[in-house]
């Protein structure tokens, strides 16, 4: 699954990513921002890859001008629990003081918000990673009660406190390409796209965005 949106797109983990994302994840600069920063050897990777790699969870390959630049996640989601708990690494250090990082988060909220069934997102957060701090609150997340005294701090993010936020950071953006589409692999057309578009999708499509595009590669 390929999902494209501010002039982003968003691929779908896959096995032929996990080294680009294991030499990152180990890099200095992704490391010290992690509660665990021990080196993850190739097998410990592909272990990773193989729990996490199923309908209830969603990781994505960020591509940016034909690069790639990051690694998203989404865990915890199901047909029952309107929730997940995302993540992000930007290891593209040229882009982290751009209007990028926005683009990206505006798309992937909105994915969940507004053309999914999400009533609410949260994200672990070190306290002393200032800078996530900032640029989450700025999306509207919240530090829930009773975690100051926590090293990896719990933030909540509705989407009434998105969507207030949104009226601000539009404001900022020189451009709002804002074409979302989903693309499903024709292998994916006969179990992951039905479960995805079933449990995840609302239909009709909410008001004041533009319409969610499905498309079938078919020659993917």
């Amino acid at each position: 699954m390929i999902y494209e949106n501010y002039g982003l797109r968003f691929l779908r983990l896959q096995r032929e990513h996990l080294e680009l994302v294991r030499y990152w994840r180990n890099h200095p600069s992704i490391t010290q921002f992690m509660e665990n920063n021990e080196p993850i050897t190739y097998e410990a990777q592909l272990q990773w890859f193989q729990k996490v790699n199923t309908p209830a969870n969603l990781f994505f390959i960020a591509e940016y001008e034909n690069q790639t630049i990051g690694l998203i996640s989404g865990k915890g989601f199901n047909e029952k629990k309107t929730v997940g708990e995302g993540g992000i690494f930007i290891w593209e250090q040229r882009l982290l003081n751009t209007l990028v990082p926005v683009k990206l988060s505006m798309a992937l909220i909105e994915l969940s918000f507004i053309y999914c069934n999400f009533e609410y997102a949260y994200a672990h957060i070190l306290k002393t990673n200032k800078r996530a701090i900032q640029f989450n609150k700025m999306l509207g997340y919240q530090l829930e009660p009773h975690q100051e005294n926590n090293l990896n701090q719990l933030y909540k993010l509705t989407k009434e406190n998105y969507l207030k936020k949104r009226k601000i950071l539009i404001r900022g953006l020189k451009d709002l390409y804002n074409v979302p589409k989903l693309i499903f692999a024709k292998e994916e057309q006969e179990e992951y796209m039905p479960y995805f578009l079933k449990h995840f999708i609302k239909s009709p499509n909410p008001p004041n965005f533009p319409k969610l595009t499905i498309i079938i590669q078919e020659n993917a």
